[in-house]
């Protein structure tokens, strides 16, 4: 099978410095992140129900993913996914995957957020634009290790129930913990893409069950894995770069950006995704 980036199109319309690694589980973002605050119960109950696209999901509750964006080229093009995320001064920031990002200026790219359906009316949604980007010193085109990029945006949004940061993964996952992936991307490989925002719930897996299925192209040290045995359930081709969300404690995370895998929802292929919380000491010295 082919290794696939889960970049698409879809029309509507470097430098990074070293420092000391910080305690990990010290809070690197603001407060008041996480919250989806057009559900009542938060969206916990999405952590328990079953979900039968992206692959094999359901359509999002209409702008009850807050921090989700569509980034795109500066002519309105959806490529990837993408997060917003607080820094510690309340400052958003863009969190899209390294391998989204072809051009090295900044300006070419959007984002558009609190937006639900991709061809049509979303009032409440605002249009991003960026002054800085970095790409992780060490990602690898090649490896797609350390897949992760950060924009700095030239005006900040209000933060409101449409517009709201997620957290950012302040302990490692471990394997069997619930997830959900959202995005925009298509609904089977090589398929249409979506037309309103999907999720899908999958559950993470060990390391060691994701060097088994990747042999020699797992790196635990910043990527995780998660997928059914069975498939039928994944990001697919226009969703790089964009969440896979955990609640923990009442609150979101991000703890994964979507990265790669082989096809889609394939069984014995769980999708691969950049370790937010292993990537967490880099992140802290873009962000802050």
């Amino acid at each position: 099978m082919i290794k696939m980036f889960w970049t698409g199109l879809l029309c509507f319309g470097f430098l990074a410095l070293c420092a000391a690694a910080p305690n990990k589980r010290a809070v690197i973002d603001a407060a008041g992140c996480g919250m989806r605050p057009l559900l009542s119960d938060n969206g916990a109950s999405e952590m328990t129900a079953t979900q039968a696209r992206i692959v094999g999901g359901i359509e999002a509750v209409p702008y009850t993913w807050p921090s989700i964006c569509s980034f795109m080229t500066d002519t309105g093009y959806h490529i990837c996914g993408s997060t917003l995320v607080k820094n510690k001064a309340g400052v958003f920031y863009l969190v899209t995957a390294a391998h989204c990002v072809s051009q090295r200026r900044a300006s070419r790219y959007l984002a558009r957020c609190g937006m639900h359906g991709m061809a049509t009316a979303n009032p409440d949604s605002v249009l991003l634009t960026f002054s800085d980007m970095v790409l992780h010193p060490q990602y690898s085109d090649m490896t797609f290790e350390n897949d992760i990029a950060i924009f700095t945006l030239v005006n900040q949004p209000n933060t409101n129930d449409f517009v709201q940061p997620a957290c950012i993964a302040d302990q490692p996952y471990y394997g069997g913990e619930g997830s959900i992936v959202a995005g925009w991307g298509t609904l089977s490989y090589g398929g249409e893409m979506a037309s309103t925002l999907k999720q899908v719930y999958k559950p993470i897996k060990p390391d060691a069950t994701c060097a088994i299925r990747y042999p020699g192209e797992f790196e635990p040290a910043n990527m995780m894995c998660a997928g059914e045995p069975e498939g039928g359930v994944d990001a697919c081709q226009g969703d790089s770069g964009g969440p896979l969300y955990t609640y923990r404690n009442g609150k979101w995370y991000l703890t994964g950006v979507v990265s790669w895998g082989y096809g889609c929802a394939a069984p014995r292929n769980p999708g691969v995704y950049a370790d937010v919380y292993n990537l967490r000491t880099w992140i802290d010295t873009i962000i802050n």
